[in-house]
């Protein structure tokens, strides 16, 4: 199915995005299996970063720029990003891979002019701005001007400034926005994500909605896909080795697979044909097993019915055993054999 189609068809499940970030640990042929495994793992999409150190930050040396804890400790920002970036030259082949499983790639860009490379590369379907960067105005017009829908995250954001960064999105062209619950701690808590909430971030926001989730194990996209999450983006990983810079929040193949069969059952489980709950007509079997009004003594026509000649029993195919009381001491309106589901037809007028 159609990336934008999957993410507006309620009635199928939501999309499941792998994102790679920085799991490559700079080895190309490594990138490229990351797509292989992603797709033979079940994702719908795949997702890359595009930056550059200097287009995310500067080459700051004081301690306002160093990684204090967590686990990138000890590291300066531009280091980080010079060491979980993807090479922008990767970017078209990593696309292509990506074709080739039928999988459609998109980015987020933290930049302006990684906007205007990923166009001219890659052209993507869609595209997809990190929390941190919901307040990075230009970045959001050079994205809506481009006139494809944005996955939004929206961890470290007030519901002002989220306010805000819509406006600017859809003032600017963008046709459809959908906001990502998300908690931006790496790996982050499941009792911090609060996702009673999550539908009401759509609602008061007017889009649709889903989950960025950089929590330990499938619990938490399963639970946001019972409340109508859209999207569940996962990192992936191939192992947790030191050169996998988000691996200790990543999730390995066999993981991911679980984690998409778990959605999608638990997608199926709350999309499946409406129950007699909602007024639909019960199914044969069910009709099998329940009560009903049945002959259980030979009548003749003009007999007095009485609870000697009938009851309530299995199967489900007569009168409903509300009507007991109305129907005793009425009579037979024509001959009747045991076991008969009795009707209003054969009430004597």
């Amino acid at each position: 199915m159609d990336l934008l189609a999957q993410l507006s068809d309620s009635s199928v499940p939501p999309l499941i995005v792998a994102e790679l970030s920085g799991n490559h640990g700079g080895d190309f042929d490594k990138a490229l299996e990351l797509v292989d495994r992603a797709a033979e793992s079940g994702a719908d999409a795949i997702k890359l970063q595009t930056y550059k150190p200097d287009t995310i930050t500067v080459a700051g040396r004081d301690d306002r720029f160093l990684l204090k804890e967590g686990l990138w400790a000890g590291k300066y920002l531009s280091e980080l990003y010079e060491l979980a970036m993807t090479p922008w030259e990767w970017h078209g082949p990593l696309a292509e891979r990506a074709s080739r499983h039928g999988l459609p790639l998109f980015s987020s860009p933290f930049d302006e002019s990684a906007v205007d490379f990923l166009e001219d590369v890659i052209s993507p379907q869609v595209y997809k701005i990190a929390s941190f960067e919901l307040n990075h105005f230009p970045l959001l017009r050079k994205i809506a001007r481009t006139g494809k829908p944005v996955l939004a995250s929206v961890g470290v954001s007030t519901d002002g400034e989220i306010e805000r960064a819509l406006d600017e999105l859809r003032e600017n062209g963008c046709p459809e926005i959908i906001l990502l619950h998300c908690v931006s701690e790496y790996p982050a808590r499941p009792e911090d994500f609060h996702l009673q909430f999550m539908p009401e971030l759509g609602e008061r926001h007017g889009t649709a909605y889903g989950l960025s989730d950089h929590s330990s194990g499938h619990a938490v996209a399963v639970v946001a896909t019972a409340l109508g999450a859209r999207v569940i983006e996962k990192h992936f990983t191939l192992d947790r080795d030191d050169e996998s810079i988000d691996g200790a929040f990543s999730m390995l193949p066999l993981e991911f697979s679980e984690m998409v069969e778990s959605v999608r059952i638990a997608h199926a489980s709350i999309e499946s044909a409406p129950t007699t709950l909602q007024g639909e007509s019960p199914s044969v079997k069910a009709s099998f097993f329940k009560r009903s009004i049945l002959v259980s003594a030979p009548v003749s026509k003009g007999d007095l019915l009485t609870a000697e000649n009938l009851r309530v029993a299995r199967p489900g195919d007569g009168m409903c055993p509300s009507k007991w009381e109305e129907v005793l001491g009425q009579l037979a309106g024509r001959d009747l054999s045991v076991g008969h589901p009795l009707s209003q037809e054969d009430l004597a007028e």
